[in-house]
């Protein structure tokens, strides 16, 4: 880990978004950030975030990081959300903690080098809960539990579910750890076109004719008839969008609500969005995303820089 930096520089936190798969776009981020020579001197993740981030507070190679993105394929995706239907979701998810344990070994969060904090949902309640003590591997288990796909986990006397429903980006927790310099990741689900226009043969055809036309005479009667078959109608342009479209847009725009609420409380000093829209296949894309989250870092390092001079002057 590249601990490169100047001693009159802030404290620099990292406060790392909900996105499932597009959190491998944190990991391409993360990798120039390492580059840069970024010195952390703490870590609040949610979700995916809080696994990217967990392992980035224990110190493990970026590089490591990568592999286990690069590495996934789809029978290690099915393993990991393998459906045991349990009474309180599809999953158990112990293929997963199986593979937090490889990962993170066995190190309670308060034993980290790096101060660290994962954000996750208390469902009887709905509050947020921040963990900042106890089993790491227990810690981002919670936070990536998934209602309806993994079931709670146990947290005392509590049951905790992803950390995306109440703080898809953690800035002011990664301030609570003493962050005076927060660069946020943002990765979290952006509301998209639901359908799009529709062109039929006729007149994709008609369109054809029609050029053709212009550009020899024709009788007035067919360049009509060809204007007619061109013409889209207003109520066919653009279908119905499916059911799934609706609620993954209907949750996109409930996040996109929570985050701008939260940012508006607590804004970053850096925000860094990587142009990344990966769906839960997009796990088998890591290296699509990687190269999004690099590509985002590289273009905000002038910022970054411009930024932290001001306090390499005062120092």
């Amino acid at each position: 880990m590249n601990r490169r930096g100047a001693h009159s520089r802030p404290k620099i936190g990292f406060a790392l978004a909900s996105g499932g798969a597009r959190g491998a776009a944190i990991t391409g981020a993360m990798k120039v950030l390492d580059r840069e020579g970024i010195e952390v001197s703490a870590i609040a993740g949610s979700s995916i975030g809080a696994l990217v981030g967990a392992a980035h507070a224990a110190e493990i190679p970026i590089e490591k990081v990568e592999e286990e993105w690069l590495a996934t394929d789809l029978p290690k995706l099915f393993r990991g959300f393998l459906p045991t239907f349990p009474r309180a979701g599809l999953s158990s998810g112990s293929e997963l903690r199986k593979m937090l344990v490889r990962l993170l070994g066995d190190i309670r969060i308060e034993e980290l080098p790096i101060p660290f904090a994962a954000v996750a949902c208390d469902i009887d309640t709905g509050e947020e809960v921040v963990l900042r003590e106890g089993p790491l591997v227990d810690a981002v288990r919670a936070s990536t539990a998934i209602p309806g796909l993994f079931h709670p986990v146990r947290w005392g006397d509590r049951l905790l579910v992803d950390g995306g429903l109440v703080d898809p980006l953690p800035v002011g927790v990664c301030r609570d750890l003493g962050a005076e310099f927060v660069i946020a990741l943002d990765i979290t689900q952006r509301p998209q076109p639901t359908t799009k226009s529709v062109r039929s043969v006729w007149s994709r055809i008609g369109e054809r004719l029609k050029d053709m036309a212009d550009q020899t005479w024709v009788p007035n009667t067919l360049s009509e008839l060809l204007d007619g078959v061109t013409r889209e109608q207003p109520e066919r342009s653009r279908p119905l969008p499916g059911l799934y479209s609706i609620l993954n847009q209907s949750i996109a725009i409930m996040i996109q609500e929570i985050v701008r609420q939260k940012l508006a409380s607590s804004p970053p000093d850096l925000l860094i969005r990587p142009d990344v829209s990966l769906s839960f296949l997009g796990y088998l894309h890591a290296a699509d995303g990687i190269r999004a989250g690099e590509r985002a870092a590289e273009e905000a390092l002038p910022e970054l820089r411009r930024l932290l001079s001001r306090y390499d002057r005062n120092g």
